[in-house]
């Protein structure tokens, strides 16, 4: 299905143990996707010879076409193809893009000229029309109507901003790419049905080579990843334009039912000689090959030995560069990468080890140096920033983004794991309780050991201990952007964690009620986590999210609860768990009533709907019960709730 694929053969390299071991299960192209928001990006000050901020005014510029005359492409029925417009993807999975996924669109991209235009194709909003078939390429593209003269240009590069979330990668057929393509005359262009660079070429007779004519603008991309909000990138195309007296330029996309590409300010200019830039990848653990994951608060006792930080290093310019060198600054000391020859148009990675040695925030301060004097030093500069703590420990930065899940009435799991590098002892889970969560409803945390929970995919899988379960108390949530408010729940029993153990800090709503959790950062793939009816059909199963849960260890041997008491006290009345729960049968429900009352009782699945109901009138003060048949129940969780004049009791109930 479209809406869920299996990531079987994913692997994590283990950080402490150096031991691989399988990471789970699924991921859902829906809610629990990645949203990267950043300012429009600043582009040295180049020799542009032609741009097009894609103003919506000034569609007329672009020749518009799509693969209508390949085998069974409905192109004609659904309209797949690139459009002029002044906001984001519509699709029902935009929400990685900060939508809703109701069918409503999302603000375009962050681009610096987006409030009058960009253009996109919107493969998500196709994808939903009754017509489709998922197995259909769509394979669509724009062009300059008028080509561009590069005769007094011998190198020549373009640029674009743009947004873009990889599907599956073209998982069947390495069909989903993201592609510029140039022709010397409007008329000869690459193959349509090829997607590869090798492939792009252009063969103009008259028995010269064919011509190298097609960049791919995400290279290794996978399932999943996405783009800064927007990215400025920026190709060489100097071997098909350089020169040439008319050029066309074609932007070109293919996939089968895809998310969204924005592309928005494209220049065409002349190559620098010099210039080496930080790219898309940054990272103060190196997560890409150390596995270390990014603490936003960090105690210092789990900070490794071996810490280095990394970023993606590009030329851009058509010199090689010599000596290309990637300091990193951190709590007052430099440390530098190893020096490296930097040929023209390719990239590498650079790492620089540091540890930071106080309490406190830390800012990381990454600069690119090379031999040759850069032409553009303002992208030769970047920083991260994270806290470290004594006893906090969570993979977010404090600052919650959003509400998760968007239906807080689901039943839920949310989850972020740790890698424990030294002994150390977790006494309470915090939590990010977010504002719309109901007071009285009951919540629990839980401690999972994650390489017992992978093996077994199960929803309590590698449950390790659990807190009690606490009600939430009315004014005891947080407002989204504002300073957090942690709510504790402390075990009965500290949990004695060991070097080398993986640890995933969870925290559950059982549904019914709204309850929602803060969501931070972005993280990496299968790196953090959510149960609940997240896949095609509502299916239950564990998801990765790319938002940070705001779920962290308390390492405070002090530490108190104060989300609310067990069993908190209501006014007139007290209800007892039902007995027995689990149940494939009869379950009976309790409760003492300090005086004649109103009583109302009712049982609700997970997804809130009422299954079970009963208006049981007044009755007297002192013990009552009621008897609830749950054999025609399906199996799952279910909460039922007592209201006692107008006050509210909830609980949940497992159905065998």
């Amino acid at each position: 299905m479209k809406q869920v694929y299996f990531l079987i053969a994913a692997m994590f390299i283990g950080t402490i143990a150096n031991a691989q071991v399988k990471m789970p299960v699924q991921a859902a192209k829906d809610a629990q996707a990645s949203s990267i928001n950043s300012e429009a990006p600043v582009q040295a000050a180049r020799a542009v010879f032609w741009s097009h901020d894609c103003n919506i005014d000034d569609c007329a510029d672009w020749s518009f076409g799509n693969g209508a005359l390949e085998v069974g492409a409905p192109w004609e029925e659904i309209d797949i193809n690139f459009e002029c417009t002044t906001v984001g993807p519509a699709g029902p999975y935009n929400q990685w893009a900060g939508g809703s996924g109701d069918g409503s669109a999302t603000s375009a991209m962050n681009s610096t000229t987006s409030a009058n235009g960009l253009i996109m194709v919107d493969s998500d909003l196709f994808g939903q029309d009754a017509n489709y078939d998922a197995n259909w390429v769509e394979n669509c593209w724009f062009s300059t109507v008028t080509p561009i003269n590069c005769t007094d240009h011998q190198y020549v590069s373009i640029s674009l901003e743009t947004r873009y979330r990889c599907w599956d990668n073209g998982a069947s057929d390495d069909s989903e790419k993201c592609l510029i393509e140039v022709s010397r005359d409007g008329v000869n262009w690459p193959a349509i049905d090829s997607w590869d660079e090798e492939s792009g070429t252009v063969d103009y007779g008259g028995g010269a080579d064919p011509v190298a004519s097609r960049k791919e603008v995400f290279p290794g991309y996978g399932t999943g990843d996405s783009s800064d909000n927007p990215s400025l990138l920026e190709f060489d195309i100097t071997e098909a334009a350089g020169g040439q007296e008319t050029v066309y330029i074609r932007f070109r996309w293919s996939g089968t039912w895809g998310y969204s590409w924005e592309i928005d300010d494209i220049k065409v200019y002349d190559t620098p000689a010099n210039d080496t830039r930080i790219d898309n990848y940054l990272s103060y653990t190196d997560f890409e090959r150390t596995g270390y994951y990014e603490y936003g608060a960090w105690p210092l006792s789990q900070i490794p030995a071996d810490l280095t930080a990394a970023a993606k290093v590009y030329n851009v310019g058509y010199e090689d560069q010599t000596n290309v060198t990637l300091g990193v600054t951190a709590a007052g000391t430099t440390a530098y990468s190893s020096a490296i020859m930097l040929a023209y148009a390719t990239a590498d990675t650079l790492s620089a080890a540091y540890m930071p040695s106080a309490l406190g925030p830390v800012a990381v301060e990454y600069t690119l140096t090379a031999d040759a004097v850069d032409e553009n030093p303002e992208n030769n500069m970047a920083s991260q920033s994270f806290s470290v703590t004594d006893l906090s420990w969570g993979r977010d930065d404090g600052v919650s983004t959003a509400a998760a899940p968007g239906d807080g009435t689901d039943d839920y799991i949310t989850m972020s794991l740790f890698d424990i590098v030294e002994d150390v002892v977790v006494y309470a889970i915090d939590v990010a309780i977010m504002d719309g969560s109901e007071a009285g409803t009951s919540v629990i945390t839980h401690l999972f050991d994650m390489f017992d929970w992978n093996d077994s995919g199960e929803q309590y899988g590698g449950l390790l201990q659990s807190t009690d379960e606490f009600d939430i108390i009315a004014g005891n949530t947080n407002s989204v952007g504002e300073v957090t408010t942690w709510y504790t729940f402390v075990f009965d029993e500290p949990y004695m964690a060991a070097a080398g153990d993986w640890l995933g800090a969870g925290f559950e709503h059982y549904g019914g009620s709204n309850v929602q959790y803060g969501e931070s950062k972005f993280t990496q793939d299968q790196t953090a986590f959510i149960y609940g009816p997240f896949g095609s059909g509502s299916a239950y199963d564990w998801y990765y999210t790319n938002e940070v849960p705001m779920v962290r260890l308390n390492l405070n041997p002090n530490a108190v609860n104060t989300i609310s008491e067990e069993e908190v006290s209501t006014t007139g009345f007290q209800m007892y768990p039902s007995f027995p729960n689990p149940t494939n049968g009869v379950t009976r429900v309790q409760f003492r009533l300090d005086r004649a009352s109103n009583v109302n009782f009712e049982v609700r699945d997970i997804t809130g709907k009422i299954v079970y109901t009963v208006n049981m009138g007044t009755q007297a003060p002192g013990y009552n019960s009621i008897s609830v048949d749950a054999s025609e129940f399906a199996s799952g969780v279910y909460t039922y709730t007592l209201s006692v004049d107008g006050e509210r009791a909830t609980d949940r109930l497992m159905v065998k």
